[in-house]
């Protein structure tokens, strides 16, 4: 397996899941059958009158939703749903009642009993009924997976949606392919003489990975659907700007992501800006960089006794919090190291310099990057 496939399935399994909970047993039932279930959800209805509703309109179980286990813990429970949130289609109030139910285990054995109740009654229902109900639940359950495929192609490959909206060209057409005549896992080789070098084999990394591939066509395939006919006319003025702009594309597409993470750093740390440059956090506790061990408890260590002996002023303390916080301490030793040619690339102005200007700053940018 592939290391992008491995990074997506895992994607996947936290945001996407069967209903295995919601199960309408296709056996049918009579109502003098059913009516002591009725009876019995009736008296649910008066606490948890919108689960039932929920259930009703086919939304998928509160399990389902926030992709978690019968056995979850309260905790689990509460990490999936600040998870979810951040990706789903389902509502918000209909995410925020799931987790509120499955994190008291009094709710959860109620609605346990409800959505077998749910199901009992489902039985008496005719088949035309259920088969649209079902239909109702599968709907959301497809919605909820192209919503978490589009979320992960966001958070990983920004760069493509980037590129799409500005008016960019596709990969396809820009190695001069149709997209329409490819078979399923067919190689693809570049037909366009014109285009650089580089760029082809940059495209040729993302489009000949069967993963890869996977994910820009899905991509390219719901901003279709969503912009239709309307594409060409929206990006008119855009197209025009990438006519000859190969090595402005190669850029986009290498360092886009660099360039995003940079700007996300700095902003969110404007203190640090004064530490980046001649001396650092590191000076400032005066430890030495090159000797930093690479066991993480061993670095801790090492951070804490240099701080423990200096006197306690904001500069020391800044540099301690920082420090002494793996994630901040990633970001953070990340910009040190890569700050040069990230300041080289954030300079330049793509309307106002053009590809030959853009081609020396790459090849100077490639030239630190390889003596790192």
């Amino acid at each position: 397996m592939s290391k992008e496939k491995k990074a997506f399935d895992e994607w996947m399994q936290l945001y996407v899941c069967d209903d295995p909970y919601w199960e309408i047993p296709s056996q049918y039932i009579d109502t003098s059958r059913v009516g002591q279930y009725l009876k019995k959800l009736q008296k649910f209805e008066k606490s948890y009158l919108v689960y039932v509703d929920d259930l009703y309109a086919g939304l998928p179980t509160c399990y389902c939703m926030l992709c978690v286990s019968k056995n979850a813990s309260s905790d689990a429970v509460e990490k999936a749903y600040e998870r979810k949130k951040k990706h789903s289609v389902y509502p918000d109030d209909v995410l925020k009642r799931a987790c509120e139910v499955l994190s008291s285990s009094k709710k959860r054995s109620d609605y346990d009993e409800i959505v077998y109740l749910f199901n009992k009654i489902m039985q008496n229902y005719a088949a035309k009924e259920r088969r649209e109900l079902t239909g109702e639940h599968t709907t959301w359950l497809e919605k909820e997976k192209d919503q978490a495929i589009l979320n992960y192609i966001r958070e990983n490959h920004g760069v493509w949606q980037q590129l799409f909206f500005h008016g960019a060209p596709t990969f396809y057409e820009l190695l001069g392919v149709d997209r329409t005549k490819l078979k399923l896992e067919e190689e693809v080789k570049c037909k366009n003489k014109d285009i650089d070098k580089r760029l082809v084999e940059e495209i040729y990394k993302i489009i000949n990975d069967p993963q890869l591939r996977f994910e820009y066509d899905f991509m390219l395939d719901v901003l279709d659907e969503i912009f239709g006919e309307e594409k060409s006319e929206m990006f008119k003025s855009e197209k025009a700007f990438w006519k000859g702009r190969d090595v402005t594309y190669l850029m986009t597409l290498r360092h886009y992501e660099h360039i995003k993470k940079y700007e996300q750093i700095i902003n969110m740390h404007n203190d640090w800006e004064a530490y980046i440059e001649d001396r650092t956090f590191y000076d400032v506790l005066t430890i030495d960089l090159s000797s930093i061990p690479e066991d993480k408890q061993e670095v801790e260590n090492t951070i804490r006794n240099a701080y423990k002996d200096k006197e306690r002023t904001p500069e020391v303390n800044l540099a301690y919090s920082v420090l002494k916080n793996f994630r901040l301490r990633n970001d953070y030793d990340w910009l040190l190291k890569n700050k040069k040619w990230l300041d080289m690339l954030h300079g330049i102005d793509v309307e106002e310099v053009d590809d030959a200007e853009i081609n020396k700053v790459l090849e100077m940018v490639d030239e630190l990057r390889t003596k790192l």
